[in-house]
């Protein structure tokens, strides 16, 4: 039997049920149930502390508003050039040199390196979505995990951790050797010779793809819902770039409407009751419906369905909804993806965390990106998660 909750007062806290064991990849035998985002009880909890000890505010303001910002300028500068591209394949180059810094790869800044990262990334995105697959080759998706988990391994896993094993080696007789502060050398650090080589390779692969797979996801379908929204109300464009806290408002509508997770899957560890009232036996499936529960009329009113950055709330209730999900499996990289809360009155200043998605929305808008209005967009049919195939994009002026 499957339990389905899909009111939003329901979703947190059923979220955060300790007997309801992540389930949403479960359809992935290879990759996914062996990382941090399926880990369950004391295990998931040394593996999180570890994430957690990487993603402070420290690390998102320096990442956000010193390294990320070159990579932006960079991936930008061509498209500007050119006046037009794809934001299927923008949103993921973007956001790729970033994601791998953070994760730990040694390599050069080459364009056949980008697009090697990006390949992996490809078909690592398999994983996620192989349970909400509607078409294609479930045994041809398995084959390209494997292949790009091979790839992942022997061009970039093995020589970084060797470089960071010798550091770590050498700190342990000088403590004045620094040592790269990304998530390989904080996995090496706690699980070095206590879990098989097989498995960090895994770990370290999958914060490549969770950076970037979420993040380029959520920033095309926010570029979707701001273009459509300035096709109806061009003046609108120009407020946006003056006011940082209305571009939050706009970003964080359009995840409230696209979470990256539609739907959390969980199964009973034992009988537990639920929220609704319901009480799921052990074994069975629970169906946290996030999409569904972020439009709900109770909470986000009559046009609920709609994007709408002006939209009043009640209290203590973020514009995104449930979209960084609760409890202990929450989005720890929230931060770095859609910022911290910006409200009225608040002092900011240049380290300020808007976000990734907010910086780059800002960058595309300042550049005049719109649609192409002689190709659409469109979207991928193979999967029940809105992802887009294509989103041809042109630039009507330059800087």
């Amino acid at each position: 039997m499957t339990h389905n909750l899909n009111v939003f007062a329901q979703l947190e806290p059923a979220l955060r049920l300790p007997d309801l064991k992540q389930a949403l990849y479960d359809a992935d035998p290879i990759f996914l149930p062996t990382t941090v985002v399926s880990l369950h009880g004391d295990e998931h909890k040394e593996k999180r502390r570890v994430v957690q000890s990487l993603f402070t505010r420290e690390f998102f303001r320096n990442y956000q508003n010193k390294v990320f910002p070159n990579a932006l300028k960079e991936t930008l500068e061509p498209v500007v050039a050119e006046g037009r591209g794809d934001l299927s394949k923008f949103a993921y180059r973007v956001l790729v040199n970033l994601v791998a810094d953070a994760s730990g790869l040694d390599r050069d800044h080459t364009q056949e390196q980008t697009d090697k990262i990006l390949l992996i990334i490809g078909k690592l995105g398999k994983a996620p979505t192989m349970g909400q697959m509607i078409g294609g080759n479930r045994e041809a998706a398995i084959a390209e995990i494997v292949d790009a988990l091979r790839i992942f391994r022997e061009s970039y896993y093995e020589h970084s951790a060797a470089r960071r094993r010798a550091l770590i080696a050498a700190r342990e007789k000088d403590p004045s050797v620094e040592l790269p502060d990304d998530m390989l050398t904080r996995l090496l650090q706690a699980f070095d010779g206590r879990i098989e080589e097989d498995q960090l390779v895994r770990d370290t692969a999958f914060f490549i793809l969770a950076g970037a797979f979420t993040m380029a996801n959520g920033l095309q379908n926010t570029m979707w819902e701001i273009l459509s929204w300035c096709k109806k109300h061009p003046e609108t464009r120009q407020k946006l770039l003056d006011d940082p806290g209305l571009m939050q408002k706009f970003v964080w509508e359009a995840l409230r409407l696209h979470p990256a997770s539609p739907v959390a899957r969980r199964k009973a560890l034992c009988p537990v009751h639920l929220p609704n009232g319901e009480t799921a036996a052990e074994a069975e499936i629970v169906d946290i419906n996030i999409a569904q529960g972020n439009r709900d009329p109770s909470v986000f009113g009559p046009d609920a369905a709609e994007y709408n950055p002006f939209r009043e709330l009640p209290r203590k209730v973020q514009l995104h909804g449930m979209t960084f999900g609760a409890g202990m499996h929450a989005c720890v990289g929230r931060i770095l993806a859609a910022g911290i809360p910006y409200g009225a009155g608040m002092e900011v200043d240049e380290g300020t965390e808007y976000g990734t998605i907010h910086l780059v929305v800002h960058a595309l808008l300042s550049a005049g990106a719109d649609f192409d209005p002689a190709n659409p967009p469109t979207i991928d049919e193979s999967t029940t998660r809105k992802h887009f195939h294509s989103f041809p994009f042109v630039v009507r002026k330059a800087g």
